[in-house]
């Protein structure tokens, strides 16, 4: 069981997480790309697949299946992987939720199943998706912010700036903190991090923890 969450870098800040993904997975086999987060005012779906596959060819993926209808996923388990792209966390997991997508993925997940999370993408997994409050707007009328829940209790809140302190000194839920440069790697029960050194708010202590290279563990 594998989840990579990046905190929404550009495709250099993200290399050491890309890297990580790539050698964790079966390359024969196919990777399925969901990017229903994003906002079709900001990038349409080819646009995003066209962003998908020029950036993870030269990594030599290169049998990805994208899906824009999530009801129309049966299983998981023939995929290397899930990829799931960033854009609104409301509008993303409404449409998971909607589909019972967040099932099939826990059980992807729980059978050993690699998924790699983006920005919305790595904020649905925590417990809850309120990090996402302070960035992006409910346009969908989502009304229960529970997430999947796959890291051990804990929220996540990406694209981290010193901005973010005012919402985070109050926030009432154990948090990951992630720079754009940073991701967590969750797997055999370990959590690691990868990238820039990233923050761990617990009760309102933060701690710094220090950069694990994840593709050595």
């Amino acid at each position: 069981m594998s989840l990579l969450l990046s905190g929404g870098g550009d495709s250099h800040s993200v290399v050491p997480l890309d890297e990580l993904f790539i050698n964790q997975i079966d390359l024969d086999k196919t990777v399925l790309y969901i990017p229903v987060a994003m906002e079709a005012s900001v990038f349409s779906y080819e646009q995003c697949l066209d962003w998908f596959t020029s950036t993870y060819l030269p990594f030599g993926i290169t049998n990805v299946e994208m899906c824009t209808d999530l009801c129309l996923i049966s299983s998981l388990h023939k995929y290397a992987a899930v990829f799931i792209g960033g854009g609104n966390t409301f509008k993303l997991l409404k449409a998971i939720k909607e589909s019972r997508l967040d099932v099939r993925l826990t059980d992807y997940f729980n059978s050993g199943g690699f998924i790699y999370g983006g920005s919305a993408g790595a904020i649905i997994f925590g417990k809850t998706i309120k990090p996402a409050l302070h960035a992006d707007a409910n346009n969908v009328g989502l009304e229960d912010l529970t997430g999947l829940n796959l890291v051990h209790g804990y929220d996540i809140w990406c694209h981290y700036s010193d901005k973010d302190n005012d919402y985070i000194k109050d926030y009432d839920n154990d948090l990951y903190i992630l720079y754009e440069e940073s991701g967590l790697y969750i797997h055999n029960n370990k959590i690691d991090g990868i990238g820039k050194l990233f923050l761990k708010k617990c009760l309102r202590e933060v701690t710094i923890l220090s950069e694990v290279n994840a593709c050595d563990s």
